[in-house]
């Protein structure tokens, strides 16, 4: 698939976009991550949640375990991205354990990423560390920075999304939300557009063989078994709703705990907002199910399609480590580029604190 759109400028200003838009929908979403209903999202703070909100011990603008593990996969491109699939894979998973051990790892993280990433500070490999049985949605939110990264080379996307994946999650519909995750973001940043996109992302899922399942560490019955079917079937559901009106996305595509509803439900937020991006993290962060992941998802792609400069104020300033994250995404593009920055060293905690 060969590169079109957007000059460098642009493009820098969609990165910082869709991680500062992803940390936003994130930390939106938060608090109405766990109540029950959009009803009851509206009785408890007195209308829809539109700013930033208290979760818990947590102070206004505090973003969950997605974006911290956003955070740990943008590090490891711009460390390793243009290594081989085992070196950045590698790099990865020095990342995560890092996130595991941090003390900020605080904010409801799922069982399947703890799991997976205490088998990697085991030393247990990559290719193994994840949990076969699970396709939640820990993978497809943290995808973000690899549609980014690899917008140019979408071969190399698809595979570096499904990797990334089985460092906590190997059932193949949690690998193949992954790519699913990743596609979008680069569809936006390569077209600058929301044309075409669901059709761009069930080819991106398509292209995800069997083989390549197996041979990242999928197992191989249900590789052979299940292997991209039900990412595809959200997808088709989707492409079915896009028209369809509703105060709950959730109630059309489920809740968004699996991977396939995750980015099935924050594509369709994204779909529906078009270029208002407070609009599409404003629906996802008001939903029944897994919020703040289907407004990181949406975030992400309605940021990178809009760029940092359309996205409000009080938002960016409200978020907590903006300022890192806009650096991260700046280094991110640098990366991307090929520009020579230093790519070695420890992993760092996810607030750039290096941990001894």
């Amino acid at each position: 698939m060969s590169a079109a759109g957007p000059n460098q400028v642009e493009r820098v200003d969609r990165f910082r976009g869709c991680l500062l838009g992803l940390a936003i929908g994130d930390a939106l979403g938060h608090p109405t991550e766990f109540v029950a209903s959009v009803p009851d999202i509206v009785a408890r703070w007195g209308g829809r949640v539109e700013t930033f909100q208290a979760a818990g011990v947590h102070r206004p603008g505090t973003f969950t375990d997605d974006t911290q593990m956003t955070i740990g996969v943008a590090r490891a491109l711009i460390r390793r991205g243009h290594g081989s699939t085992d070196e950045l894979m590698t790099v990865l998973g020095q990342e995560l354990v890092a996130w595991l051990r941090s003390p900020q790892n605080d904010r409801a993280p799922g069982g399947t990423c703890l799991r997976g990433c205490s088998a990697l500070e085991g030393g247990t490999p990559w290719q193994s560390a994840g949990v076969a049985a699970s396709k939640g949605c820990g993978a497809a939110m943290r995808a973000a920075p690899i549609g980014l990264y690899f917008a140019d080379d979408i071969e190399a996307m698809i595979v570096a999304a499904a990797a990334q994946s089985v460092l906590t999650h190997r059932h193949p519909t949690g690998i193949a939300s992954s790519v699913a995750a990743a596609a979008p973001v680069a569809h936006v940043v390569r077209t600058g557009s929301l044309d075409g996109i669901v059709a761009f992302t069930r080819a991106c899922v398509n292209a995800l063989s069997e083989d390549l399942l197996v041979d990242i560490g999928c197992p191989d019955d249900l590789a052979r078994s299940i292997g991209v079917s039900e990412m595809l079937r959200k997808l088709d559901e989707l492409d079915a709703c896009v028209g369809a009106e509703t105060d709950d996305v959730c109630s059309l595509l489920g809740e968004a705990w699996v991977g396939e509803e995750a980015v099935a439900t924050g594509l369709w937020c994204a779909l529906k907002a078009g270029r208002d991006y407070r609009a599409s993290i404003v629906r996802g962060a008001n939903s029944a199910g897994d919020s703040d992941s289907i407004a990181t998802i949406a975030g992400s792609i309605s940021g990178a399609l809009v760029g940092i400069d359309a996205i409000d104020e009080h938002y960016r300033a409200g978020v907590e480590k903006s300022e890192i994250i806009d650096g991260l995404a700046r280094a991110l593009f640098d990366a991307s580029i090929g520009e020579d920055l230093p790519r070695t060293g420890p992993a760092l905690d996810v607030f750039g604190a290096e941990r001894g």
